[in-house]
C-alpha cells in the first residue's frame, strides 16, 4: 500500500478542482495503472485543500514515472484529462520546479506532495472546450 497526502495551495486551487481529481480517479479505479484503494478530500482549510490517496504499487517506480504521476495530478486539477494531446504534453514536458510541485518522502514510504500553483492552462468546468491560459482567467474574471 502506498499513501500519498496531496496538498493544494489556495486560492490557486479550488475545491471543485480537488473533487474533479477524486471523481476521475475513483471512476478509473486506478492511478498510473496501479489499483486505487481510496481517494478523498480529508481536510479543507483557508490555506490548503488536503486529499489522501491510497493505492497499490505493483512494480517499482522510476523517478521519471513518479514525476509524471505528480504532473498528471496537476493535469487533472486543470480538467485537462480530455484536452488535446498538445495541451497535455505542454504541461507534462515541464519540470516539477517549473510547475511548483514539491514533495517529501517518509521512512514508511508515504509521501506529502505540495501543489503550489494551478496548471498554466485550465478548462472551465462548465465548458471543457474553452481551454484558456490561467493568466486570461485573472484578466477576464
Amino acid at each position: 500500500m502506498t499513501l500519498w497526502h496531496l496538498m493544494f495551495n489556495k486560492p490557486a486551487f479550488t475545491k471543485g478542482q480537488a473533487k474533479h481529481i477524486v471523481y476521475t480517479l475513483q471512476d478509473a479505479g486506478s492511478f498510473g495503472g496501479f489499483p486505487l484503494d481510496k481517494i478523498g478530500i480529508v481536510r479543507d482549510t483557508e490555506e490548503l485543500l488536503y486529499l489522501d490517496m491510497q493505492f497499490r504499487v505493483t512494480i517499482g517506480l522510476t523517478q521519471d514515472t513518479f514525476e509524471n504521476m505528480l504532473k498528471y495530478l496537476l493535469v487533472l486539477s486543470g480538467r485537462l484529462d480530455t484536452a488535446p494531446l498538445s495541451v497535455y504534453f505542454s504541461i507534462m514536458q515541464k519540470s516539477l520546479d517549473e510547475l511548483q510541485i514539491t514533495y517529501q518522502r517518509y521512512e514508511d514510504h508515504s509521501l506529502d506532495v505540495f501543489f503550489w500553483q494551478s496548471p498554466p492552462i485550465v478548462a472551465p468546468a462548465e465548458d471543457k472546450e474553452r481551454l484558456r491560459f490561467r493568466e486570461d482567467e485573472k484578466n477576464n474574471g
